[in-house]
């Protein structure tokens, strides 16, 4: 299989909402146990979304995150090459006419740059991208807002995941990765292939669980705190219905309300 990467280096804006600045009642981050988010969606139901030819891997892990989150919300979405190629199109101006299909077989694009994560997320926020729902009709999913954690907790990163329903990554994506799909460990001396977007939709004390090129691949805490460079949470309506009230500890209506003054 062929795989991809595209996600360009972290922006750092000023105006990036970080969720450990709500969490004033809470003197430390709270324990959670493992939730099984990623056991409910079967990695047979997973599309690489055009990520093996395309460097669109952030707007896929999007389109993942989404399809996870509303297969545990009960109304399911699910997304395809078409709808995902057309948001990164729509975020960067990538034009699939402009494709030169080499001798290998590979296609080299001018157009086909990557994007960065909060490019993508305000887009998100804003717009909001197409799923399809069972009935094959299209719907828009949006996010209130984005806010990005703290790459050196795992304490932080758990809870968030827990109360967030997964996390959307940044890594600087090692040619271990790329070779092994089956697990995720951290390989001293790795190469550094580029940057690559993920969706986590797991975690546990020893590890987590993400998706990647249409993959369910876990992988180790090691991995992410040396490789990880961007991590951030959403929150949609959708899921906020579904959890009823605030976590504890959590401002979360403060937490809203910066999110849409952004």
């Amino acid at each position: 299989m062929q795989y991809k990467l595209g996600k360009l280096p972290p922006e750092r804006r000023l105006s990036t909402i970080a969720l450990s600045d709500y969490m004033p009642m809470a003197s430390e981050w709270p324990a959670v146990k493992p939730r099984g988010w990623e056991m409910t969606l079967p990695a047979s139901k997973l599309n690489i979304l055009g990520n093996d030819l395309r460097g669109n891997c952030v707007i896929a892990a999007m389109m993942h995150f989404a399809q996870n989150e509303t297969a545990n919300t009960g109304a399911p979405l699910t997304p395809n090459t078409q709808l995902t190629l057309g948001v990164y199109s729509a975020i960067t101006g990538f034009d699939p006419s402009q494709d030169v299909v080499n001798p290998d077989g590979s296609i080299t694009n001018p157009t086909d740059n990557g994007t960065t994560w909060e490019q993508a997320l305000a887009y998100w926020q804003s717009t909001g991208i197409p799923l399809l729902d069972s009935g094959g009709k299209e719907v828009i999913h949006k996010i209130v807002g984005f806010a990005a954690l703290d790459l050196s907790s795992i304490a932080q990163q758990r809870y968030a995941c827990d109360t967030f329903g997964g996390t959307l990554m940044g890594i600087n994506c090692p040619q271990s990765a790329m070779d092994n799909t089956s697990n995720w460990t951290y390989v001293a001396g790795s190469a550094i292939e580029g940057g690559h977007g993920i969706n986590r939709t797991g975690q546990g004390g020893t590890g987590w669980h993400i998706n990647s090129w249409g993959l369910s691949i876990p992988g180790t805490w090691e991995f992410s705190l040396k490789l990880a460079d961007e991590d951030y949470i959403v929150v949609t309506p959708l899921w906020l219905d579904q959890q009823g009230t605030s976590p504890s500890g959590l401002d979360l209506n403060g937490l809203i309300a910066a999110m849409k003054a952004v």
